[in-house]
């Protein structure tokens, strides 16, 4: 209970943070002793805990397996749920288990992929979409964000709805994004909004991790990559 109160830890190094799971990731959580196990949204990390969503069943006092990717590698780590409220509290380990390294370009590649797609974009105040759908294309794609190319400017902060078709998908994933930055693209008199992209589902986490891993295996296997 010390490390809920925010006791007994010295400060985490900046090389230890990197290693754990990004803000508004999805991991695969896995309760032991045969508790619930899915897909789960990282809410907070700090230095003495992480929160994430609930599993249905998910108990305090149970040990959680977390599974996941960032832009360092894949890891592992065993934590203890701490508290559950709108959100499950877990400690931060002692210890993260590296699976495999990303190192160079692939550092950033393996988890983002700079390739265009056509897409569809509509404002959402408040965080529903709203009014008709306008072309658009995105590129530098990841689970977390893209780059949304629109012809207008859009402030910063502002919340967007796009849509996009990837994969064998029957339906496109829409996903809800916030406006972290606007440049203008003098080539083409178009506007780069960077999205960071909020609430998405497991299914359409899935599908974009997959999209990726697919494109990048394919220039690997034409020698682009």
């Amino acid at each position: 209970m010390l490390s809920l109160f925010g006791l007994g830890r010295k400060t985490i190094s900046k090389a230890f943070k990197a290693k754990l799971p990004a803000l508004n990731s999805f991991v695969a959580l896995a309760m032991t002793g045969g508790g619930p196990r899915g897909s789960v949204s990282v809410e907070t990390v700090g230095e003495q805990n992480l929160s994430v969503s609930v599993l249905p069943g998910l108990r305090a006092g149970g040990t959680g397996i977390f599974s996941y990717e960032n832009n360092q590698g894949r890891f592992r780590f065993s934590s203890r749920c701490l508290e559950v409220r709108a959100a499950a509290i877990f400690a931060i380990p002692d210890r993260v288990e590296t699976l495999l390294t990303f190192s160079g370009a692939s550092a950033r590649t393996a988890v983002r992929l700079d390739a265009t797609v056509p897409a569809q974009w509509r404002f959402a105040p408040g965080g529903k979409g709203s009014g008709d759908y306008v072309r658009a294309s995105l590129t530098d794609i990841s689970r977390s964000g893209a780059s949304l190319i629109v012809d207008r400017d859009v402030h910063t902060g502002t919340l967007v709805e796009t849509r996009f078709s990837i994969g064998t998908l029957a339906t496109p994933v829409v996903v809800l994004g916030e406006v972290m930055r606007s440049e203008a693209i003098e080539s083409t008199k178009k506007t780069s909004l960077g999205l960071r992209f909020q609430g998405v589902t497991p299914d359409d986490d899935r599908a974009i991790m997959e999209f990726i891993n697919r494109r990048h295996a394919e220039r690997r296997n034409r020698g682009l990559a």
